[in-house]
């Protein structure tokens, strides 16, 4: 590896072998490396293979280690899942359908027919989101006719009841801007609309947010078409620079007063480890910490809050030697929550996980299907 890494080549010069080192420059082969290709056939072999490691180490990029999905600060305690938009990319994804079963302890597995729908954009972000929730189980009763054979009665009839859900779809879209960052969120429950509008600093922070209540005037219900907007809140927000790795953010309402300052201390690479929100008229106050481990992998979220009693919410995530995400678990005032497991494939891809629930003893199996 070091003679990949430091490019040597050898020549023969009398009977002595001498080492010497040469800077590559693109995919040019000096004149050094053009005698040995001249002089010694088993060399040239060893060389092409060396060549072919150095290449890979030199195309390597090391965001695509990570599986389907990356655990990250901002994304600890959101619901939304950590897709990596890189490997997503990478691996040319255009959808990926969680099948959903869930299955109490003593119990048969259910399928309730619910799922998870993701779709992406050529550069790995997500574009849209939906998933089915039951909003109303009927049941029903079924009866069975009597078995004859032979004229001979087998079995009586019987009636049964099954369960028939009703589902709602519930729909996110997103939309982005020439710099692919986040500039619309469209929420959709039914008929109604909410979205997210955001504005963005030279700098790729987040200037100004507007949310708003939206109606959509299409015949075609799948495609938006803008009629009333109604603004629920207006915010904006100013950064100052605090530290070499530390800054704020104060947070402005629709009438450019400041009602939160949040204070963000990152490490040398730029991960956040500490977010400490303040609100300025009340006592409220909001504390997150973060830790990774040597390879700048999320390792444990944990975020404390008064504004409603005392609440403490953990997250822990562990890793294989792949370096693919293992196991998380959610803890809310050092009571488990829920524990998850995550399978992955021979290239990093996340093909299931399943989600225990100890305290209503039952496990949740998700299977991912993947369309490229």
């Amino acid at each position: 590896m070091k003679k990949v890494l430091h490019n040597i080549n050898y020549l023969k010069k009398g009977s002595d072998l001498v080492k010497e080192h040469s800077t590559p420059s693109g995919s040019n082969f000096n004149s050094k490396t053009s005698i040995l290709l001249a002089f010694d056939p088993f060399r040239v072999e060893q060389f092409m293979k060396c060549l072919l490691i150095f290449v890979i180490l030199l195309t390597y990029n090391s965001s695509l280690i990570s599986q389907t999905l990356i655990p990250t600060a901002e994304t600890a305690f959101e619901s939304q899942l950590p897709f990596n938009a890189e490997y997503i990319k990478s691996q040319h994804i255009k959808s990926i359908t969680f099948d959903i079963i869930d299955k109490k302890d003593l119990q048969v597995a259910e399928d309730k027919g619910l799922l998870n729908y993701y779709e992406f954009n050529s550069n790995g972000l997500l574009t849209r989101f939906y998933y089915t929730s039951i909003v109303k189980i009927i049941q029903k009763e079924y009866h069975s006719e009597p078995v004859y054979r032979h004229r001979k009665l087998i079995s009586n009839g019987h009636s049964y009841t099954k369960n028939e859900y009703v589902y709602d779809t519930v729909s996110t879209n997103y939309f982005y801007n020439e710099a692919d960052r986040l500039k619309l969120k469209r929420y959709n429950d039914g008929s109604y609309y909410e979205s997210y509008y955001y504005d963005y600093s030279a700098d790729g922070k987040v200037e100004k947010e507007k949310r708003c209540k939206e109606t959509n005037v299409s015949e075609n219900k799948s495609e938006f078409k803008l009629g009333g907007q109604f603004i629920i809140s207006e915010e904006s927000f100013k950064y100052i620079t605090t530290g070499k790795n530390q800054y704020k953010k104060v947070c402005q309402n629709d009438e450019g007063r400041p009602y939160k300052e949040i204070i963000y201390t990152l490490n040398d690479a730029k991960q956040p480890i500490s977010i400490n929100e303040q609100y300025t008229v009340t006592w409220i106050t909001q504390n997150s910490t973060f830790t990774y481990n040597q390879k700048g992998q999320l390792t444990k979220a944990s975020y404390k809050s008064n504004s409603n009693g005392d609440l403490e919410q953990v997250r822990t995530y562990e890793y294989d030697a792949n370096d693919c995400l293992l196991t998380e678990k959610q803890f809310k005032n050092g009571v488990l929550l829920k524990e998850v497991s995550y399978i992955t494939d021979a290239t990093k891809k996340v093909t299931s996980y399943i989600i225990r629930d100890p305290n209503n003893k039952s496990i949740r199996i998700v299977k991912l299907l993947y369309q490229y």
